[in-house]
């Protein structure tokens, strides 16, 4: 998923318990975890093919999961004096473990053992830049801002929404013409040279 959609995700996440312990810092925080492991994007900076080799393993690891959650969980205490460490942490790894395991649902491999030789997490059920997908987490934002007195109904009824389309995308047929544009085609018809797009 892209950086938006892993914050929003987070945000959903957060809504089950974080919102009513720590309130909307403690949601803040929650979504900082959930963004985390796409610091290993920063492989690019050195080169693309160390980009294509650590991204998703750098991050995305079991270790890494761990350590980024605690540390901002960490910040979350120190910064904004949120108590007990140990339930904000639970949350962060929640929301980390999350983004990693959505990160799974796509085409690029994800390397939980890394930077041992272990296997390589991918089941490419959903094409990235999914229109649908994207819809669903910026419907879910829209309601959590107009109802935020219903904000568990919402977040529930986001996440209901997006693991729904998972299993049909599952279990139906791979898309085309409209439909696999709508589902992450419009993507690869972007004209050579698109500014934002030089990286695809």
């Amino acid at each position: 998923m892209t950086l938006p959609e892993h914050a929003i995700c987070s945000v959903m996440l957060a809504q089950f318990g974080v919102r009513q312990r720590f309130g909307w810092r403690g949601v803040a925080v929650v979504a900082v975890a959930g963004i985390a492991p796409d610091g290993d994007t920063a492989a690019k900076l050195v080169g693309d093919e160390h980009f294509w080799t650590l991204h998703h393993a750098l991050g995305h690891n079991v270790i890494a999961l761990v350590l980024l959650a605690g540390g901002i969980a960490g910040l979350g205490r120190w910064l904004c004096g949120l108590r007990p460490f140990g339930v904000l942490f639970l949350w962060c790894l929640a929301a980390a473990i999350l983004h990693a395991l959505t990160d799974c649902l796509y085409w690029f491999a994800v390397k939980p053992l890394w930077p041992l030789d272990g296997p390589a997490v991918k089941w490419e059920i959903l094409e990235y830049l999914d229109l649908f997908v994207l819809a669903i987490w910026l419907g879910g934002v829209l309601c959590l801002l107009k109802f935020p007195h219903r904000a568990t109904v919402v977040a529930a009824t986001t996440l209901g929404f997006f693991a729904a389309y998972v299993a049909l995308r599952a279990v139906l047929p791979e898309p085309t013409g409209f439909w696999k544009f709508l589902t992450g085609g419009w993507m690869y018809d972007v004209p050579a040279g698109t500014p934002g797009f030089e990286w695809w």
